[in-house]
C-alpha cells in the first residue's frame, strides 16, 4: 500500500445544494452528528494504508481547512508526505472538471509525487469503500484503471460500465440520469501515475475537461482495459438538499448506518469534547441521533441533533437535521427544517417543510 498515493477532489459546490454551500464545498458538510463528508474519503485511504494523500480545492474552502488541520485524525502526520491541501493558481476561473482540476496540478503528479499508483475518489461520496480491497484487485486484474461500481440506483447525474461479463467493462454510458443499464460508478478509480500522466496530457493538448466523456472514453477506445471492483455497502453522491436530506434520515436505519461504519472499517474524523447530553424532566427523544453538548428539554422525533444544540421547553421537532450551536426557543413547532450551525430559532414558531423539499436556514440565521 506504500506505492499508492491518494488525491480526493473537494471543490465541488453544487448550486442544488444552495445555502448549504454557501460558505462550504460539498466535502466539508456536517454529516450525521458528528462528520463530515470527506471523512468517508480520508478514512478510506486511512485504513488501506495509503500514506500520502492530496485534497485538491477551489472555493470556499476555509471550513474544510478548519476541519483537516494537519491531517492528524487520519494519520497524515509525517515529516516527509502526508496530506498537502491543493488550491487553484491564483486568478484561474472555475474547474470545468475533473481533467482541468487534475491538469492544474499536473507538474506536482509529474515531479513530486513518487508512488507508482493513484487513488482517486471524491469528497462529497458518502460511501465507506473497502480500498485496501480495491488496491489488491487492482494489482491482480492486470487492468489499466480499475473501477468502483456498486447495483444500488444511484439517482442524479451520474456514469455507469457496462460489464463483460469477466470482471471488466465493455463500454461506458456518460452523464445517466437514472438508473438503468449497467453498472453506477461510484467515481473512485485507481490506476498507474503515468497511465493518469497520459491522460491529462491528451485532455489538455485536446482542451477537453471532463474525465469520463473525454478521457476514460478516449483511452477506452484506445484499449484501455477497465477493471470492475464492487462496493455492497451503501453509497450516495450527496450534491443537492434532496441528496443531503435523505442519506442523512436514512442514517436513523440501523442496517443502513451499519453499512456505512462497519466495525472493521472505522470512520475518523476531527474530535470534539463535550460534556454528555443533559435531558430535562418533560423531554422525550424517540429514534434520533444526538450528540454530546446538547440540551434538550422539548420532544425530537426521528431527529438528527449536533453538538451543542439547545431545544427549549415544550418544542417539538419532528423529522429535522440540526447543527452545531442551534438553539431553538420554547413553544416552537418545526417539522422537516434543516437549520445550519449557530442558528437561532425564537420562541413560539411554526416552521414546516417536507421531505421532498425540506425547509433549509441558512448559518448563522436568527429568526
Amino acid at each position: 500500500m506504500n506505492n499508492v498515493h491518494g488525491l480526493i477532489y473537494a471543490y465541488h459546490m453544487h448550486p442544488d445544494l444552495g445555502d448549504l454551500c454557501k460558505r462550504r464545498t460539498a466535502a466539508a458538510l456536517p454529516f450525521c452528528v458528528r462528520f463530515r463528508l470527506i471523512d468517508f474519503a480520508m478514512s478510506g485511504m486511512m485504513n488501506a494504508g495509503v500514506p500520502d494523500v492530496d485534497v485538491v480545492m477551489q472555493y470556499g474552502f476555509q471550513s474544510l481547512m478548519d476541519h483537516l488541520t494537519s491531517g492528524r485524525p487520519w494519520n497524515l502526520v509525517r515529516h516527509s508526505g502526508g496530506m498537502h491541501l491543493l488550491l487553484a493558481p491564483v486568478n484561474r476561473g472555475a474547474y470545468g472538471g475533473a481533467m482541468d482540476a487534475l491538469d492544474s496540478i499536473y507538474p506536482r503528479l509529474r515531479d513530486d509525487v513518487k508512488r507508482d499508483y493513484i487513488l482517486l475518489t471524491r469528497g462529497d461520496l458518502c460511501a465507506n469503500i473497502d480500498m485496501r480491497a480495491l488496491i489488491e484487485a487492482h494489482y491482480a486484474s492486470g487492468a489499466d484503471i480499475t473501477a468502483v461500481c456498486t447495483t444500488q440506483p444511484i439517482y442524479g447525474l451520474h456514469q455507469s460500465f457496462l460489464p463483460d461479463g469477466n470482471g471488466f467493462a465493455s463500454d461506458l454510458l456518460c452523464r445517466q440520469t437514472t438508473p438503468g443499464r449497467g453498472l453506477c460508478s461510484l467515481e473512485t478509480y485507481i490506476l498507474r501515475r503515468e497511465k493518469l500522466l497520459e491522460m491529462i496530457r491528451w485532455c489538455s493538448e485536446s482542451n477537453r475537461l471532463h474525465f469520463h466523456r473525454d478521457g476514460l472514453l478516449h483511452m477506452m477506445g484506445n484499449g484501455w482495459r477497465v477493471g470492475l471492483f464492487m462496493h455492497s455497502g451503501y453509497a450516495r453522491f450527496i450534491t443537492s438538499i434532496q441528496d443531503y436530506y435523505s442519506a442523512s434520515m436514512e442514517m436513523l436505519d440501523p442496517i443502513k448506518r451499519a453499512q456505512l461504519f462497519p466495525e472493521e472499517r472505522r470512520v475518523a474524523t476531527r474530535a470534539r469534547s463535550d460534556v454528555s447530553t443533559y435531558y430535562g424532566d418533560a423531554a422525550r427523544v424517540h429514534d434520533s441521533l444526538v450528540a454530546d453538548g446538547c440540551i434538550v428539554e422539548g420532544r425530537v422525533e426521528r431527529c438528527i441533533l449536533f453538538n451543542g444544540v439547545r431545544v427549549g421547553p415544550d418544542c417539538s421537532l419532528r423529522d429535522c437535521i440540526i447543527m452545531n450551536n442551534t438553539e431553538i426557543g420554547a413553544h416552537t413547532d418545526l417539522s422537516s427544517v434543516v437549520t445550519d450551525k449557530d442558528v437561532t430559532v425564537s420562541a413560539n414558531l411554526h416552521l414546516c417543510g417536507s421531505a421532498r423539499l425540506p425547509l433549509v436556514i441558512p448559518k448563522g440565521s436568527c429568526l
